[in-house]
């Protein structure tokens, strides 16, 4: 299980599992460059001893303190595009919400990674690609028996 979820095999491992991998953390404040591209995110951080999948774009569900949930895209990387760095960060753009979230805790749920990470010439061509993953979430939640 740890060895598919490395390699970012989130569905593989959600068989041996029973439910998706799972990251709990509080939403720390970001850069704001998601919120530049008409994206924002919530910012986490995988604590010492969580397993981090491996980078990439995955198809991910958010579960607020109240029970309620979004689905998410949610990047695990070092931001090639927008950073030259070496940090591993976790932004989620959680679909069709707004609201402020800094200092809550959230749950982020991993079903199914989309992509590797890569580093694109452009903003504009990033904030094309993210609109792509986010109609494959929604694909992924409307079509998948597994997705709640």
């Amino acid at each position: 299980i740890r060895t598919l979820i490395a390699q970012g095999e989130m569905e593989r491992a959600m068989e041996f599992l029973g439910h998706p991998h799972i990251l709990t953390d509080r939403v720390g404040h970001g850069k704001r460059l998601g919120s530049s591209l008409g994206f924002p995110t919530v910012n986490l951080h995988f604590p010492e001893g969580v397993l981090v999948p491996s980078h990439g774009v995955y198809v991910t569900r958010v579960r607020f303190q109240d029970g309620t949930s979004r689905p998410a895209v949610t990047n695990i990387g070092v931001r090639p595009t927008v950073d030259d760095g070496d940090r591993v960060n976790v932004e989620g753009y959680i679909l069709d919400f707004s609201g402020d979230l800094y200092e809550q805790m959230v749950r982020v749920e991993f079903y199914k990674k989309l992509r590797d990470e890569r580093k694109f010439p452009s903003l504009e061509a990033l904030r094309e690609e993210i609109m792509k993953n986010a109609r494959e979430t929604w694909d992924y939640f409307q079509n998948s028996q597994s997705a709640p």
